[in-house]
């Protein structure tokens, strides 16, 4: 109940700041996203979903995978144990809901420089403080998009996530490794923190 009543004051917040937008004349950095803008977004804040959720699954947990296949002893030699979290069931079905997050996410610009993001407005500890930092961007398909873009990632580079998570190893910088050095969705170079807005060309940074 209590992260519902957040979830619907972050919302309220959204609106009551497009209100204020209309009263007294957008704010540059409000502008509307490009699609190369927001698919780029959408693919780093999925695999930052990613991440999250496979963080959270206990270490210990482990599962047999393998060829099944017994040889003359009763003993399958290709049977290996592995952690559950990299496993391609735990993976597969992660997948099949880490778009439903994107519920979670709006379209914003930082005030002070117009970079774009995708803001998640619900954090574990409650309304994203980043909100106040940002103008949202108000579009007619009131971020919907966001959902259906993160689908269509996810089933056109479904064998790519899976070989960077099942990868040995802690998983890291998978925003970077897919959006951009796999899938080509971002630029190969991401946008730095001091970055300043600098109006359309601003748009090739991602």
């Amino acid at each position: 109940m209590k992260s519902e009543t957040c979830y619907l004051l972050a919302v309220g917040t959204i609106i009551l700041g497009t209100l204020a937008s209309l009263a007294v004349g957008q704010h540059p950095a409000a502008r509307p996203f490009s699609s190369k803008e927001v698919k780029c977004l959408v693919c780093k804040a999925t695999m930052t979903e990613m991440e999250l959720a496979v963080g959270k699954v206990d270490p210990k947990k482990k599962i047999d995978v393998g060829d099944y296949r017994l040889d003359a002893t009763g003993d399958s030699k290709k049977k290996k144990t592995i952690l559950y979290s990299k496993s391609e069931m735990y993976l597969t079905e992660l997948m099949e809901t880490v778009c439903d997050r994107m519920d979670d996410y709006a379209k914003a610009r930082y005030k002070r420089n117009g970079r774009p993001t995708v803001l998640k407005m619900m954090t574990e500890n409650g309304m994203n403080p980043e909100m106040s930092e940002v103008d949202f961007v108000q579009e007619g398909d009131l971020n919907k998009s966001l959902k259906h873009l993160c689908l269509e990632i996810v089933e056109d580079q479904e064998e790519a996530i899976l070989k960077l998570f099942m990868q040995e190893g802690s998983v890291k910088d998978t925003d970077i490794k897919l959006c951009s050095e796999l899938a080509g969705i971002c630029n190969e170079q991401p946008i730095e923190d001091d970055y300043q807005y600098e109006g359309s060309d601003e748009r090739d940074e991602l």
